[in-house]
């Protein structure tokens, strides 16, 4: 695996500084609110803290594609890469809360999720009524402020660009690409827990039901995460600095955070099942018990015999599968050779989004220093163990 370029690794504590500057901002615009207001951004704080802030470094690439090499380090950590940056890791906080709480997940990074902390939260004060619905009530909300401040960082890099004389176009663009990625996610979620409440295609041809859920699980990772993990970001920064949309450029560009992008979410799904809980922060095979079809799932699906599926069926959306049920089904996953197919599909990807990034050195407008940054990203991306 690759490290991050040293000229990078200023982006992730410029962002770290501005995020602790929008949750202070906030605290004193909403300290007549007493308590409540500390208790939520507290809550916020802590999601927000541990990220590898990707979805910010992505961005400031974004931003530094068409800059002369002189302007490059400078445009990294501008306030215009600054401001994106922390729209995007706070838009990236509010989906992981509602994720989680859709989800019914218990940590997230080795701490405890958002709604089971607001839970814990109520039964330390002793409060009325239920700590459990408190905890979703506090989810929703928090989501929802973290979604609100995304979108007044996005706000405030509009009126920076203005003060400094650039033009409303390109501002505009940004904000719609933006907009446009709040809006798929959203959609691609509701395909994930649609997905998820489905029944299993029991007395289907298995081959005819693997390749449907196949395809809806690419369906899923494209617009659920894909996108705005990696296509988004570099290209909500690419318009912000004067890319045309319409050129090729962008057009190769788009290929290219599409495909690492999905690269990069089958290797989340790999450690879904097969991750090590010390590392990725969560519980060994929980993708399995939330249900989730994934691509690995269908691989599995279509190479499992009926007494094969009948086990991975007992432990998908089942809370109550033990760690002994899931240890057998993963390991049924990768004796049927679905994790080494899953490995070809993710080197697939991988192959694509660098044959796009081939083409942008060809077309030559892309700045050399860039290129190389995102090939770096590729293997970060890609290469991964949380």
């Amino acid at each position: 695996m690759s490290e991050l370029p040293a000229a990078l690794g200023r982006v992730r504590p410029a962002v770290e500084h501005r995020l602790e500057e929008v949750l202070a901002g906030c605290r004193r615009r909403w300290e007549d609110l007493g308590r409540a207001v500390p208790e939520m951004l507290d809550t916020a704080g802590s999601v927000l803290n541990g990220g590898k802030r990707m979805r910010a470094v992505l961005g400031a690439v974004g931003c530094t594609l068409l800059s002369a090499p002189e302007h490059r380090a400078e445009c990294l950590v501008g306030t215009g890469a600054v401001h994106l940056g922390a729209a995007l890791e706070l838009y990236q906080a509010s989906a992981l809360v509602h994720d989680d709480l859709m989800d019914g997940a218990e940590t997230r990074r080795g701490l405890p999720a958002a709604h089971r902390a607001f839970a814990r939260q109520h039964d330390a004060h002793g409060w009325l009524g239920r700590s459990q619905a408190f905890g979703v009530n506090g989810a929703i909300l928090l989501g929802d402020i973290l979604l609100s401040l995304a979108g007044e960082e996005m706000s405030a890099l509009a009126q920076a660009h203005a003060d400094s004389g650039s033009g409303d176009a390109t501002v505009r663009r940004a904000r719609a690409a933006f907009d446009a990625m709040t809006t798929e996610v959203a959609l691609g979620q509701f395909l994930d827990v649609r997905g998820e409440n489905l029944p299993l295609p029991w007395g289907q041809d298995p081959a005819a039901a693997a390749q449907r859920m196949h395809d809806n699980a690419l369906s899923v990772v494209r617009h659920k995460s894909a996108r705005y993990s990696v296509r988004y970001p570099l290209l909500i920064g690419a318009l912000l600095a004067g890319l045309d949309p319409t050129s090729p450029t962008a057009g190769h560009l788009s290929v290219f955070g599409e495909e690492i992008g999905i690269a990069f979410q089958l290797r989340d799904d790999d450690l879904g099942v097969f991750g090590l809980p010390q590392v990725t922060g969560k519980p060994a095979g929980d993708d399995l018990r939330e249900g989730k079809r994934t691509v690995l799932l269908a691989l599995a699906w279509g190479r499992c015999d009926e007494a094969d599926r009948e086990l991975l069926g007992s432990v998908l959306a089942n809370a109550e599968a033990t760690q002994a049920q899931i240890t057998e089904a993963a390991a049924l996953i990768e004796d049927c050779g679905a994790r080494s197919a899953h490995e070809e599909i993710v080197a697939f990807h991988r192959d694509a989004g660098r044959s796009a990034l081939d083409r942008l050195r060809a077309e030559g407008v892309v700045s050399a220093a860039s290129l190389d940054d995102l090939v770096a990203l590729t293997d970060l991306l890609t290469h991964r163990n949380s």
